[in-house]
Formats: C-alpha cells, sequence, structure tokens
C-alpha cells in the first residue's frame, strides 16, 4: 500500500514504512516530554497503538489523511465507527485470542491523553515531510494538505510540548530525517525482488513478531521483558540508514573487516545520528543499535528477525520468484526448527502456511 495514491509525487512512502517512522518520531517525543516534564510515559503503549492501529489501514487502503480530516470536519463521529468497523473486520480472523483481546484492549483505552496526543502529533510531523518534499515539485496540488498539516501542527503544539520544540529545533530536524532514510533502503540488496520491501517496514514486521513472541510466551508462565523486545526489533537495523545494507558474506570476505566495518559504523553514526540528539536519548538507544541480538533477549529478536525474512522470502517464492528465494527460505527455515520457545513454534505451525503454495498467486 502507497500513500499519497492520488497524487503525483516523487517518493513513494509506503504505508508500512509510514508506520515505522511514526513509532520513531513518537519514541522521539515521548523523551523529551520526559525530560522536560521529569515524567514517565508509557512507551510500550505508544507503539502498540500505532502498531494495532495500522492493521485498520489494511481494511480502509486508500482513505487518505487529507479526505479522514475533511470526512471528520462534515461528521466528527463517523469516521471513527468506520476504523471501529473496520477494526472488527480484523479481530473476527483466524488468530490468538489473548492478542486480539489486546489489540482491542489497547485501541479502547482513552485514559493515556498525552500518549496518544504524542501519536497523533508523530503522524502529522510524518505527514509533513512526505508532503514538504514533494510539494516544491507540485506545489498547485500539494498547497491545500501542507497549510492543513501546518495548521493540525499549530494547534496539536499547544497540548505536545515536544513537538514545539521539534519544530523549533534543526538538530533534532536532522536525526529524524537520517531515521526516515530507512524508507528508501531495500532489502535483500543484490537479489531480484517481485515485491521489494524496505529497511523501515522490516523493522515494523520485526516489530510486531517481537511483541507476538513476548504475548504468546506470557501467557505460556514465560514472561519476557516485552518492550525490551520489541525497541530490539525497532532499532536493530537503524545503522544502516546511514552505512547502507552490507550483506553478510561482504563483511567476511576478508579478515578483520567486520571489525573495521564496526568502528566505521560507530563513527558514521556519531556524525550523521548521536551528534544531533541529547546524550540521554543516545544511551537510551545505543544498545538497540549496537547489541540488538546480545544476551538472551537478543536471541529472541534474532528469532523474530529470521521470522520475518522467512515471511519475505516466502512471499517471493509464492509470487513466482523460486530462483532467487527457495533455497534461502529452505535455510531460514532451518534455522527456526526446533526452538525452545512457544510462541517461534507457534508462529511457523500457524502462520508458515499462509505463505504456501496453497496461496499461489496466478
Amino acid at each position: 500500500m502507497k500513500r499519497w495514491n492520488n497524487f503525483p509525487r516523487i517518493e513513494y512512502i509506503s504505508h508500512l514504512d509510514n508506520v515505522g517512522f511514526v513509532i520513531h518520531i513518537a519514541l522521539f517525543l515521548a523523551d523529551i516530554e520526559e525530560r522536560e516534564k521529569n515524567i514517565t510515559l508509557d512507551k510500550e503503549f505508544i507503539i502498540k497503538r500505532i502498531l494495532f492501529h495500522s492493521l485498520v489501514g489494511l481494511v480502509l487502503s486508500d482513505i487518505n489523511a487529507g479526505t479522514k480530516d475533511y470526512i471528520k470536519m462534515v461528521n466528527p463521529l463517523i469516521f471513527s465507527e468506520v476504523e471501529k468497523e473496520a477494526l472488527e473486520k480484523i479481530l473476527i480472523l483466524d488468530g490468538n485470542e489473548s492478542i486480539k483481546e489486546d489489540i482491542l484492549k489497547t485501541m479502547k483505552k482513552k485514559e493515556k491523553i498525552l500518549e496518544i496526543n504524542i501519536i497523533e502529533a508523530s503522524r502529522k510531523y510524518s505527514g509533513l515531510l512526505e508532503c514538504s518534499l514533494n510539494y516544491k515539485i507540485f506545489p498547485e496540488v500539494y498547497e491545500v494538505p501542507m497549510n492543513q498539516i501546518n495548521a493540525s501542527l499549530e494547534k496539536i503544539k499547544k497540548e505536545v510540548k515536544s513537538l514545539d520544540i521539534l519544530l523549533k529545533n534543526e538538530n533534532y530536524k536532522k536525526y529524524l530525517f537520517n531515521i526516515k532514510r530507512l524508507s528508501h533502503i531495500t532489502r535483500w540488496n543484490g537479489k531480484v525482488k517481485f515485491l521489494p520491501i524496505s529497511v523501515m517496514s522490516h523493522l515494523v514486521i520485526v516489530c510486531f513478531i517481537s511483541y507476538v513472541i513476548a504475548h504468546i510466551e506470557a501467557e505460556n508462565n514465560n514472561p519476557l521483558p516485552s518492550l525490551d523486545l520489541i525497541l530490539r526489533g525497532l532499532y536493530h537495523d537503524i545503522p544502516e540508514a546511514i552505512t547502507g545494507d552490507i550483506i553478510a558474506p561482504t563483511k567476511k570476505s576478508v579478515k578483520w573487516f567486520s571489525e573495521v566495518l564496526e568502528e566505521v559504523e560507530k563513527n558514521m553514526l556519531d556524525d550523521y545520528l548521536f551528534s544531533y540528539i541529547e546524550e540521554d536519548y543516545k544511551k537510551f538507544i545505543s544498545p538497540y543499535l549496537f547489541h540488538p541480538f546480545g544476551g538472551a533477549m537478543g536471541k529472541i529478536v534474532k528469532h523474530a528477525d529470521n521470522l520475518s525474512a522467512l515471511f519475505e522470502a516466502k512471499i517471493e517464492v509464492i509470487s513466482g520468484n523460486v530462483r532467487e528465494f527457495e533455497d534461502i527460505s529452505v535455510l531460514i527455515h532451518k534455522k527456526l526448527i526446533g526452538t525452545n520457545f512457544v510462541s517461534v513454534n507457534y508462529l511457523i505451525n500457524n502462520v508458515l502456511i499462509e505463505f504456501s503454495e496453497k496461496y499461489k498467486f496466478d
């Protein structure tokens, strides 16, 4: 699903790319709010609410943000009913019942006002960046949405102090813009792909799988730090926004090359990301950037990463791209078989079937 689908555009952003970027903006704004007000916000709620709301878009499809705003002006309540109906269509699908309950509970929660306002601010700021670039080339058709987004941001920043701070801070804008670059990095570089997927979209999928793993493990008396898992999934490929996607065989091709690349990565991240943010935020995200797969929790997120890669490979295979991805899918599948996690086995046994020959495209 592409955004701005009824507009001429020079930048193509998918629904998942937008979801990933909105989450990163929201976490950044939440950190500013916490420092400014000396409070603690529910980051897990923020991430889950954005992830779960994105499912509604799968049903509503091409109702873009501008049209939504016009609908709300004509009838402020009816769009909420449309979204509620769309969510119900998602929740009647086969799946883990307690996860569906968590989705419904999270979407119904109203009391976390600041977190919800941060999410809305993040959506509008993401829309601003998408709109701004295309506005430079097609000002005639983007003038109205640009004005509407700016008006919305002016209104929201009165409730969300961090948004006002972001809009006035060029370094913060540069940090987020460099994160946004993940939307333009294609996975499986060097492979012929029928259905390309960006690194940003991959992060969203790994983030969601990490949530599913944590939820199912908790159901089976194996509680895990779900926020830690989700954040590892969300940040694990961020360095690729700066260095590009250097494939594993190249990293291992010459002795010590991988160690040199690690040092290069740190230097480039200092120049492109860390130099624009506060030291506290750097300390918060650094472990997720540099050691996402370290320790026992990291190994679990690596399972989520492999599951995402397996689903991506399987989609290519059932699309007819057998030559490039059949061997890859078999190899990744073997890595996942026999794990001690109920959740991973659940996903292999109950989700992988959806990527089988049974659903091969005509």
